[in-house]
């Protein structure tokens, strides 16, 4: 297992900001699903973020509850809502239509926790074959336990609270506590990312960290908008789903700068 280490003022991966496409219609459609009806400044942001990073294409799928506020921004998307203003059971298939449509998925944002909207999302996640990062904000509404959810081919934008209780889950060796040094949080990073299918793009109070399979990258960096990274990271991976490691490494150093 590899371990490398950037900083926010030099990419390891230079390549990949010369090799970027020039035209838009070779940039890539993102979606980006999320929202609830008290909370769209989430998805808001992110979307902005979106085109910041360059992104060729989005569409925003929101519940019905956002519509009167949100209709008339570009991409988006509506489907229906429950009595407490997150998705409905029947959103489901706008779901996968739209992941018919889209190259790379994004869900960001405070789902809400309304056990109807959990449903919906478990059953999308375990049965969805588009590639998909899930933004820490939109955790809280899944139900899928940790353990099974690192198991799975999707990417995961958190924070060190978040990758700790990941760690509990799968039952590391060495507990993440506020003693945990640079160089154990990275060894600990690795091992759980060695054993895992998904891959984790985690903040920490002075490093970004991408671990993918094992191998990993550590950016010196304060920390990020939640909103901004999450963003980066999806249009990043999508132009380059190839070089997953190279994508999200660049990533972090872009939203940075």
């Amino acid at each position: 297992m590899s371990w490398q280490k950037q900083t926010n003022e030099k990419p390891l991966f230079p390549d990949l900001l010369w090799s970027r496409p020039e035209n838009k219609k070779h940039a890539g459609k993102l979606l980006i699903i999320g929202g609830q009806a008290s909370e769209f400044q989430n998805i808001s942001s992110t979307y902005s973020f979106a085109h910041e990073a360059g992104a060729g294409t989005i569409r925003i799928l929101m519940p019905g509850s956002l519509r009167k506020i949100t209709e008339n921004i570009q991409g988006a998307e509506f489907a229906p809502s429950n009595k407490s203003g997150g998705f409905a059971k029947t959103a489901l298939a706008q779901f996968f239509d739209l992941s018919e449509w889209t190259d790379f998925i994004l869900l960001a944002g405070d789902f809400g926790k309304n056990s109807e909207t959990t449903v919906i999302l478990d059953g999308f996640l375990l049965r969805n074959s588009a590639p998909i990062i899930i933004s820490q904000n939109a955790l809280e509404s899944i139900g899928i336990e940790f353990a099974q959810l690192v198991q799975m081919p999707l990417t995961l934008v958190i924070d060190r609270t978040i990758f700790q209780k990941i760690g509990k889950a799968v039952g590391t060796h060495v507990p993440i506590t506020s003693l945990t040094t640079y160089e154990n949080m990275g060894e600990i990073i690795q091992n759980i990312s060695a054993r895992s299918k998904a891959g984790f793009v985690i903040m920490d109070e002075e490093h970004v960290w991408t671990a993918i399979k094992g191998e990993m990258v550590s950016t010196k960096s304060k920390p990020i908008d939640i909103n901004a990274l999450s963003a980066y990271c999806a249009v990043w991976l999508m132009q380059n789903p190839k070089n997953p490691l190279e994508a999200l490494s660049t990533a972090i150093q872009q939203s940075i700068t």
